[in-house]
């Protein structure tokens, strides 16, 4: 019987399992759009196969195609336990990913491992990361609900309208309030930061930035604040209450759909559910535009941010006033605020 070598066959791998040598001249075949003209392409792989298989694929591919196989190989490290120890049946310290599936679910378990990545070190696979990453997952569809849920009462038609097809132009976030202004030009910012470190396969900050963006900045302070001007308009007919709750519905639609389309690689079941739920364009998340081309850059109103940052330096230091001297949390106080430029008239807003 003929019987290869285990790693030379699977030298073998990228181009015998799309059809070489049979049809090795049809443009049609499995071996011409995959192999012989597939464009740039990445290997993912850990380094402890980098002699054993890696090497060999590379090798062949040169030999017996004329063609290499892969254009970059991207080495990560190897998955250990919470410890930094490697997994081993003897030892009793295996993690079984279904298991943890079952417990955390597979975008927390996704999440955690692509954003454990540091190139040069392993990856310590801990619970309790799995476990924070699961609640950020829950976070974002809180949000989610919560923005959708003050959809409803639009029409089919206003629901369509807010779909985000492209990004906001200079002369759109201009025509903003200062909060949208800030949030919608952090945003932006995040997908230029996104991008390039996409680009440069420098994965668990892209992930990580991501997670921050949503949590600390979109969370914890915008969606905040777009409840006083959404639940304004429960109280109000009047033309420009409504006015602020639309385009705070409007905003909060197209910074979450700009995320989902950032975090998608990451957590790619979460994002897709929210997506389909929200007004949207297209069939799948998976097949959606990125939110940034090469053609044109995304406007960011760096005055805005600064503004914004300015008032949220200063609601911190009144919380931690209250803080300070023990002020019971709904307990109104008096606060004096000197202020000039643009400063005071941002609060004068």
């Amino acid at each position: 019987a003929d019987v290869l070598d285990t790693w030379f066959s699977s030298g073998l791998w990228p181009f015998s399992t799309v059809g070489w040598p049979d049809k090795s001249q049809d443009p049609a075949s499995d071996l011409s759009r995959f192999y012989s003209n597939r464009g740039e392409s990445c290997l993912e792989t850990g380094y402890d196969i980098l002699f054993f298989w890696v090497a060999r694929m590379v090798m062949l591919g040169a030999e017996l195609t004329d063609q290499i196989p892969f254009d970059t190989v991207y080495m990560h490290g190897l998955v250990r336990d919470a410890q930094g120890k490697k997994m081993s049946k003897t030892t009793g310290n295996v993690i079984d990913p279904l298991d943890v599936i079952g417990q955390y679910g597979t975008d927390a378990l996704r999440y955690t491992l692509v954003t454990g990545v540091t190139p040069g070190l392993d990856i310590p696979l801990d619970p309790k990361r799995i476990e924070s990453n699961r609640n950020f997952a829950n976070k974002l569809w809180n949000c989610a609900r919560f923005i959708l849920g003050n959809l409803k009462d639009l029409s089919e038609e206003e629901k369509k309208a807010m779909a985000v097809r492209k990004p906001m132009t200079k002369e759109e976030i201009s025509g903003l309030s200062l909060p949208e202004q800030y949030i919608v030009s952090l945003c932006h910012q995040l997908v230029n930061d996104v991008s390039k470190q996409l680009d440069e396969y420098v994965l668990g900050q892209a992930g990580d930035q991501i997670q921050t963006f949503l949590w600390d900045e979109f969370a914890d302070w915008f969606l905040e604040s777009s409840k006083v001007r959404i639940f304004a308009a429960q109280k109000s007919e009047a033309a420009d209450v409504q006015a602020a709750a639309m385009e705070a519905r409007r905003v909060l639609l197209y910074v979450l759909d700009i995320n989902l389309r950032l975090l998608h690689p990451f957590m790619p079941y979460v994002t897709e559910a929210i997506w389909q739920r929200a007004p949207h364009e297209g069939l799948s998340l998976m097949t959606a535009q990125w939110p940034k081309d090469d053609k044109n850059e995304l406007f960011i109103d760096h005055a805005a941010i600064s503004k914004y940052r300015a008032l949220q330096a200063l609601v911190r230091s009144i919380r931690n006033a209250r803080q300070e001297y023990k002020v019971e949390p709904g307990k109104r106080i008096q606060v004096l605020i000197s202020a000039d430029g643009q400063i005071k008239e941002a609060m004068s807003k």
